[in-house]
């Protein structure tokens, strides 16, 4: 076989994206995808080839992206470390900044140890593989992250889904299963499309009843559910606890890398047997340190919690008013449904032109016919900004005929 020939195998699988994201963007002012954005440190807008609009889909939830607190501390660590580290953790790539990151991750999951890694996605990915593998079950959320399945998949264990959400059925599941090996189920707390939370309690329950060990991926409960932005435990009152708590550094926490928080041998086993761990690249000190600080802000700082979870509701209350769905949201996260993905990037393109960027999720990330702008409510959004939006949408969803 020659080069050509290798190629032309190949070739249906570059022209399967290729086709798609034509067919949503046959024209610049529909792009939506990989898009620059040059952001406003202190507001909630953003420059887009030189229009200025109001960002609704981006994920500092804390509005921390910009904090002068968060630029300093990363200033610091570049002028103490450098750009850079010397390796993995496990030889020369850690340094007291990583130490102090994962001891203040550990105080405020309220567990005996963190361990950092870096990204969410190797966090979920090393964690499944690290715990689980051949002759091991997992359990898993039909929403999960991808990350969630993808470490699954590539753990070796064997993986059943769940019905989104629903107790009764993973319990249905688990008695069905050989009661062998490890049995893991893991759900998001709230989930990224949706907006909606996991129901911690009756979960725990059914965990408890049948073997199997609860982890749970707070990405978008961190500073975001709860009286104080702790996650799912804080919201359900701590009625029950998690066994496996993990999340990232890279939404509320305006930085990079994720963290698994839980037990002391929980995290010695991970430092060793995590493979994205042990095998990248410490986390970069200029990371290290936004993350770091901006955990301690939001500590100090409970208000800009309140105040994201306020005004998404009252935004969600806007947008129902006027006859609009926003599926089972719940949280800071709330899709907007436009129903085809045509008929989202339609939207997204009028949303623009009424001055705010409403990004589109489309199939297969969300079911057909269930197309949407995701859009995030954040604490660099003012009350004003809500009310904007909230009117933008609207119109554009009158002019779209999704209302």
């Amino acid at each position: 076989m020659n080069a050509t020939e290798a190629w032309a195998r190949l070739e249906p699988k570059l022209a399967y994206f290729r086709d798609r994201v034509r067919s949503l963007e046959y024209e610049p002012v529909r792009k939506n995808s990989f898009v620059a954005y040059t952001v406003e440190r202190d507001s909630a807008y953003a420059d887009q080839d030189g229009q200025r609009l109001l960002m609704m889909s981006g994920y500092s939830y804390l509005g921390l992206a910009g904090d002068e607190r968060v630029v300093a501390a990363a200033k610091a660590a570049l002028d103490l470390y450098g750009t850079g580290n010397h390796g993995v953790r496990a030889l020369a790539g850690s340094t007291p900044l990583h130490e102090d990151l994962e001891a203040e991750v550990a105080r405020f999951a309220g567990r005996e140890r963190a361990l950092v890694f870096g990204s969410g996605y190797a966090a979920n990915v090393g964690t499944v593989g690290a715990l689980v593998g051949p002759g091991d079950t997992v359990f898993i959320d039909k929403y999960d992250h991808a990350s969630i399945v993808d470490g699954c998949k590539l753990s070796g264990a064997t993986v059943t889904r769940f019905r989104h959400n629903d107790p009764g059925h993973l319990e249905r599941r688990l008695a069905a299963a050989p009661d062998t090996g490890v049995r893991l189920v893991i759900v998001d707390s709230v989930y990224s499309m949706d907006g909606d939370i996991a129901p911690l309690v009756d979960l725990r329950k059914v965990c408890d009843a049948h073997n199997a060990l609860l982890m749970v991926d707070e990405a978008h409960a961190l500073g975001v559910i709860g009286a104080t932005g702790k996650g799912i435990e804080e919201h359900f009152d701590y009625e029950v606890k998690v066994d496996v708590k993990l999340g990232t550094l890279s939404k509320a926490i305006p930085s990079m890398g994720g963290w698994v928080a839980g037990s002391a041998d929980l995290i010695h086993h991970l430092k060793y047997a995590a493979r994205p761990f042990l095998f990248s690249a410490a986390l970069g000190p200029a990371q290290a340190a936004a993350a770091l600080e901006a955990l301690r802000i939001l500590q100090r700082e409970p208000q800009r919690v309140e105040f994201v979870q306020r005004e998404a509701e009252r935004f969600r209350g806007l947008l129902h008013a006027a006859g609009m769905s926003t599926v089972d949201s719940e949280t800071a996260v709330v899709p907007i449904i436009a129903g085809s993905d045509t008929a989202a990037y339609d939207y997204a393109t009028t949303c623009r032109k009424n001055g705010v960027i409403g990004l589109p999720v489309v199939t297969p990330a969300v079911p057909n016919d269930l197309a949407r702008l995701r859009i995030a409510i954040t604490a660099a959004h003012t009350t004003a900004d809500i009310d904007f939006a909230a009117d933008a949408f609207i119109t554009s969803a009158r002019e779209c005929r999704i209302i």
